[in-house]
């Protein structure tokens, strides 16, 4: 039996907002409970494969009482002389009873009530949230809502400005997704960047680069797609990582009994009723999309900068961690498992990946492998934490053609005289000329960030940099002004930490990660 604690998830709406906990877990196809609060407000969401059946507010307005009140469909007086209700399920059997309303009515009633808990949810900025695949609705209980609809008119009603802080980079992929059971009308330009996906995965930056629509047009209607259940998303920051679904998924649990929902305004026990009786039958959970899961798992080892993000695990993590993260990874992924697929481009990327996980395990379960291993990231990051001298300049035109680094080094002779506007073609001819070194990629970066109009092309220049050198610390520190620049402080503060777990020393990164830290204190 799989410990709750191993199973049981916890973040901030701030890190990871309402909408986008939804459909991973819809994506998922997971059981359980989300339990969100912000101050005094409290809603719990409860999922059969993935599906939203049913949810609970403490808010007076969600009540089925004050819905009916509101609504003024029935007798005031007859609710008033009946209102001591210990849940809304009561409520609607007295309702029935009494035959004031058809069972059908009373149906579409607690389908309008959990539409208007779920829109209310998306609304909250700032709270806490937290899933337990050990909470479970009783199995009668089962109302369905149109998700994909409520999903999408939120994503649409976003700013330009939150949709482009939901992006982590534009190396990010989309993939086509499964056509939902609802119908979904399509604005023209969500139905345009949707038809580029036809049979293949492209990253923002491809996808961007393929149409001519502007960057804050296709990053809304990815955005848009993706919460619809149109697109799945690759590469980025989820609350739901591939080890934690599987973990979810094909554990056996003992499903343990809830307190209850959230309490309604005049009741302490509303909705206690609708949760599972039983407290000691196990169930295993049903297992998520094989393919889906085999597609996350080669996206992320591909993209994996060293052994500790092959094996999905902290630089700190222990022996029997890094054990745990392997053999489970060898179980689900081992390239004898896929052997139908002999000769194909996808079993070579399968061994590939192996090779890949097998190595990185070699080397962190052995203390002194491991420790030589660290010292070795520690030194590649630490040769560049300076500003690159004029002899790095020398190396590249050994490394590309001469005429890329002649065009680099006069734009960036402009650029260190402040002169952005005249250095910017001559940087762009560079990264044109040679698109794989990425010393050109950061400095186009960092002069188009002086341009607000340009921010988005210059992160993507800039993600472009420390994904081609992941161990270049003046990248990443160019990186981490950029979004202290724009406002960005949190995905600043993040990219910051992730670089001093692997370079303590850098002087400059800590200097402005404590500078964040002060701010935030202030």
């Amino acid at each position: 039996m799989t410990a709750p604690n191993n199973l049981e998830l916890q973040g901030n709406l701030q890190e990871h907002p309402a909408a986008e906990l939804l459909i991973e877990i819809s994506e998922a196809r997971l059981d359980g409970s989300l339990r969100i609060s912000n101050e005094n407000q409290k809603i719990i969401f409860y999922f059969k494969s993935g599906e939203i059946v049913f949810a609970a507010s403490n808010a007076r307005r969600a009540r089925l009482f004050d819905m009916l009140l509101h609504d003024g469909v029935i007798d005031k007086n007859l609710l008033a002389e009946n209102s001591n209700f210990a849940s809304d399920f009561e409520l609607a059997k007295f309702l029935v009873e009494k035959q004031i309303f058809r069972k059908d009515e009373i149906d579409k009633l607690f389908v309008r009530q959990l539409e208007e808990i779920t829109r209310a949810a998306l609304c909250w900025k700032t709270g806490a949230w937290e899933f337990s695949p050990l909470v479970r609705i009783r199995e009668d209980i089962r109302f369905q809502i149109d998700l994909s609809k409520i999903l999408i008119e939120y994503a649409r009603s976003l700013s330009e400005e939150i949709v482009f802080q939901r992006f982590r980079s534009f190396q990010e992929i989309f993939i086509a997704g499964q056509t939902p059971e609802h119908k979904v009308d399509l604005h023209p330009q969500e139905a345009f960047i949707l038809s580029r996906f036809k049979d293949t995965r492209l990253s923002v930056e491809e996808v961007k680069s393929s149409c001519p629509l502007p960057l804050n047009v296709v990053l809304q209607a990815l955005y848009t797609l993706w919460l619809g259940g149109l697109l799945t998303r690759r590469g980025w920051h989820p609350a739901f990582t591939g080890h934690r679904i599987e973990a979810i998924s094909t554990a056996r649990i003992a499903l343990k009994k809830e307190a209850a929902p959230p309490e309604s305004a005049n009741s302490a026990a509303a909705g206690k009723s609708a949760l599972s009786d039983s407290t000691t039958t196990e169930e295993k959970y049903q297992h998520t999309d094989e393919k889906a899961r085999l597609e996350s798992y080669l996206d992320r080892t591909e993209k994996s900068r060293d052994y500790y993000e092959s094996l999905g695990i902290e630089t700190k993590a222990s022996l029997a961690e890094i054990k745990q993260s392997y053999f489970s990874l060898a179980k689900q992924f081992h390239p004898d498992r896929f052997h139908k697929e002999t000769g194909t481009e996808l079993h070579r990327r399968i061994q590939k990946a192996f090779t890949v996980i097998a190595k990185a395990y070699e080397t962190l379960r052995d203390e002194n492998a491991r420790e030589t291993y660290d010292f070795k990231l520690r030194k590649e990051l630490s040769q560049t934490q300076n500003f690159p001298p004029a002899s790095a300049f020398e190396i590249d035109k050994r490394k590309q053609s001469n005429v890329a680094a002649e065009i680099f080094e006069e734009g960036f002779k402009l650029l260190k005289n402040n002169n952005c506007a005249e250095a910017l073609p001559f940087l762009a001819r560079a990264v044109h000329s040679a698109p794989e070194t990425a010393l050109y990629h950061a400095y186009y970066g960092k002069a188009l960030a002086e341009d607000e109009t340009q921010r988005f092309k210059a992160e993507a220049e800039l993600q472009t940099a420390v994904k081609l050198e992941p161990g270049n610390a003046v990248f990443r520190v160019i990186l981490a002004e950029f979004f202290i620049r724009y406002n960005l402080l949190k995905r600043a503060e993040g990219e910051l930490t992730r670089f001093l777990a692997i370079a303590p020393g850098n002087r400059e990164a800590r200097a402005l990660l404590d500078s964040l830290q002060k701010k935030k204190l202030n």
